[in-house]
């Protein structure tokens, strides 16, 4: 099963039909998860330029919701001898969902160092699975995605309540084996569907019922490693004037950096 299942449109255009497994939201008012819309967007560029992707940023200006079809058009405006700069436009019913400005490219170069270390904490047979709120939509995104708690709360308030002393969140995720197969696989795509859960720690941080709506999602890939588990190090760095910023690190399970991504948001109080 291919879950961002991307069709080609054209030499430089694609398109994905908006559906709940790929949505968040209430379940009346679904609308495409910005990770996905960031996550095509990375496939697309990859495709068009042949290159993996070095950084990308997402600004998010509109919903898509189940029914539509975005289409994302790649521009690539400088090919280099081995670095790109290319932009996505993704839009639906004559508007437009987001945008997407990158860099892609590969050096042969032997140096190689790693100075930002994964945190210990126990492996994903011994973390508490999520636990996902009444009243989702049940096909909704968040059933594609297995969450294994390694430190501090996912999305609502810590048990004891109070703000959190250090705004940190660690969790485990994958693909969920039971519904997309064992496998389903870690590329760039996913890695940033899953960079894009940043907010989930804006409730545990503020001590309640929180989170927010994107306004982008930068994303910066050290190197890709086969892995079976991503290891996600959340920080939420502050709130303030109604908005909140954040930034999550992503290991592979040898403690391997794979990409650093940072968000902005919408501060959502709902409890």
């Amino acid at each position: 099963m291919t879950w961002i299942d991307l069709k080609p449109a054209g030499d430089t255009a694609f398109d994905l039909a908006i559906t709940p497994p790929v949505s968040v939201g209430p379940p009346d008012r679904l609308f495409m998860f910005g990770g996905v819309g960031l996550g095509a967007s990375l496939m697309a560029l990859e495709k068009v330029t042949g290159r993996p992707v070095v950084w990308a940023t997402a600004q998010y200006e509109s919903y898509a919701r189940p029914g539509e079809t975005v289409r994302f058009t790649v521009d690539e405006r400088v090919r280099g001898n081995q670095v790109s700069q290319a932009r996505v436009s993704a839009s639906t019913q004559g508007r437009e969902v987001l945008s997407v400005s990158a860099a892609l490219g590969q050096r042969d170069l032997p140096e190689r160092g790693q100075w930002t270390l994964a945190p210990r904490v126990a492996p994903p047979e011994d973390c508490r699975p999520r636990q996902l709120w009444q009243g989702r939509h049940p096909d909704d995104i968040h059933n594609s995605i297995d969450f294994r708690i390694a430190k501090g709360y996912m999305h609502g308030p810590r048990i004891g309540g109070g703000v959190s002393p250090d705004g940190n969140v660690v969790m485990w995720a994958r693909p969920n084996p039971a519904l997309l197969g064992e496998d389903h696989p870690i590329d760039t795509a996913f890695v940033a569907v899953v960079a894009d859960y940043v907010p989930s720690g804006v409730g545990p941080a503020l001590g309640r019922d929180a989170g927010g709506n994107s306004l982008d999602n930068s994303i910066r890939f050290h190197r890709m490693v086969p892995t079976r588990w991503l290891l996600c190090d959340v920080q939420i760095h502050g709130v303030a004037n109604g908005f909140a910023h954040g930034r999550m690190h992503i290991f592979a399970e040898t403690g391997e950096l794979i990409a650093t991504a940072s968000q902005s948001l919408i501060l959502r109080l709902w409890g």
